[in-house]
């Protein structure tokens, strides 16, 4: 969490450095243009005093026929500097009307000191300089100088002024730019607290573009660490079954040996008495019988076993999987009659199968649908045939279905929900259909439990280099 906030702090601290500099540069630049239109313009009205007073000195000492012309005509070759003669301080009627409010107030100080009399006074076209002194012979020499601004001046207020606005913006701009890394910056900081927590956290979008993009790379991070978890949990699954599969396999190949061969040798003595002693009583007959279908369960049980466990399956040959599916069906039929349950199927679909493993996965599942099913329900059997997909068989029923919270163990051995259950009905029927190649889901949907078999396409499957023959838990030991 330190790092982006140290990076904010860098930066932060970096762009405050540019905004003090930026500010200082503007501000040095606007008293560096202050200072110079100043002395520009004192320069000016300094060189008009200068004009003016140089003025006054020569028409001081004029002689009399100077003096008559300037009387007339108060010009001088100096644009913009007037000059000439009165009497007095109440005689203004010779001084142009435009001069004589300014000229008329300094030739009465002049008069009133008897000396030099100089005034400044700033209009709309500019600082005018008015001075007047006593002349020799009589009277009073008056000049009037005005000192207009010079043309660039307009140009440079608008460089002041355009520098002044390029300041504001500058310093706002960088505030607001510190106040938008603070606030994204915050945002990342949560964000990658919430990642701590869950991967799958959705990250908002910081407004700074860099940190957006920034968020994007640790949003895209996020999501494959997300998915190499969930990856490796199922990796875990995968690999905690498999060893409890090796384990079932080694206990089973065991029992197997052990418990496969006394049951046949039981069973063959029994079939033996029956056979050669037929004069036996019914109730000795009876239980003979009996006897011999014990046995034939213990050892489908063990066969089952041995299915999940790992027994080879049989030679893959076309099968007709409608014609299966309807005579499972009716092997089951008398039984779920007498439950008030209907068996039906429906459908044609070919595929390279073993008869006998896929009808003992198809025998669970039906056993199931109809155990699940209320009085008066009916269980369907749907065969289908997908084309390049191979085919595939559905058993739904109308059942309250599997808990949610026990549907990630519903294919494991041992796994029952049922009192009398063994757990291996379902896992038999995922290793034989996983042993053909295919798959094996479960679905709910609206009231509806649905187990569906995808097979492959169809193909041979005999014994060859080409086509290998497939095993149940292939790669466990058996």
């Amino acid at each position: 969490m330190h790092g982006p906030l140290s990076m904010v702090l860098r930066f932060r601290h970096r762009l405050l450095s540019v905004v003090v500099l930026g500010v200082v540069t503007s501000g040095l630049s606007l008293a560096a243009l202050f200072r110079i239109l100043s002395v520009t313009s004192s320069y000016r009205i300094e060189r008009g005093r200068h004009e003016v007073a140089d003025e006054l000195a020569s028409l001081a000492t004029a002689s009399p026929s100077l003096r008559a012309a300037r009387v007339r005509q108060p010009a001088s070759w100096l644009i913009g500097l007037r000059g000439g003669f009165a009497a007095g301080p109440e005689d203004v009627a010779q001084i142009p009307a435009a001069l004589a409010a300014r000229v008329g107030p300094v030739l009465a100080r002049a008069a009133l000191a008897q000396a030099p009399t100089t005034a400044e006074q700033e209009q709309d076209e500019g600082v005018f300089v008015t001075a007047a002194r006593p002349a020799e012979g009589g009277g009073f020499a008056w000049a009037d100088f005005v000192v207009r601004p010079p043309p660039y001046l307009a140009s440079w207020r608008k460089i002041v002024v355009a520098l002044a606005i390029a300041t504001f913006i500058l310093v706002t701009s960088a505030t607001y730019s510190m106040v938008a890394m603070k606030r994204s910056a915050q945002v990342l900081n949560q964000s990658l607290a919430a990642l701590g927590d869950d991967l799958t956290t959705t990250l908002p979008r910081p407004s700074i573009r860099e940190l957006g993009e920034v968020a994007d790379g640790i949003g895209r991070l996020a999501t494959r660490l997300a998915d190499a978890r969930r990856t490796e949990e199922r990796l875990a699954a995968d690999l905690s079954r498999q060893e409890r599969l090796a384990a079932l396999g080694r206990v089973v190949a065991g029992v197997a040996h052990e418990v496969r061969n006394p049951l046949a040798s039981i069973k063959l003595r029994l079939d033996l008495a029956a056979a050669q002693n037929p004069d036996l009583p019914a109730s000795v007959t009876q239980a003979l019988g009996h006897a011999t279908k014990e046995i034939s369960r213990l050892d489908r049980l063990v066969a089952d076993l041995l299915t999940v466990a790992g027994k080879p399956l049989g030679v893959l040959t076309p099968l007709p999987l409608g014609e299966l599916a309807r005579s499972r069906a009716n092997a089951v039929a008398p039984w779920a009659e007498s439950r008030g349950v209907t068996v039906r199927t429906v459908g044609e679909a070919t595929a390279d199968a073993d008869a006998d493993s896929l009808g003992r996965a198809i025998d669970n599942l039906l056993r199931n649908a109809v155990e699940s099913s209320p009085p008066g329900g009916t269980v369907e059997i749907q065969v289908e045939a997908r084309g390049a997909a191979g085919a595939q068989i559905r058993v739904e029923d109308r059942g309250t279905g599997v808990a949610p919270e026990h549907v990630p163990q519903l294919f494991e051995p041992f796994f029952t929900t049922k009192a009398d259950g063994t757990g291996l009905g379902l896992a038999i029927c995922r290793a034989v259909v996983r042993a053909h190649g295919g798959e094996i889901t479960y679905d709910r949907q609206s009231a509806m439990t649905r187990f569906i078999i995808d097979l492959p396409r169809a193909r041979r499957a005999d014994t060859g280099p080409e086509l290998p023959r497939r095993e149940l838990g292939a790669g466990l030991p058996a």
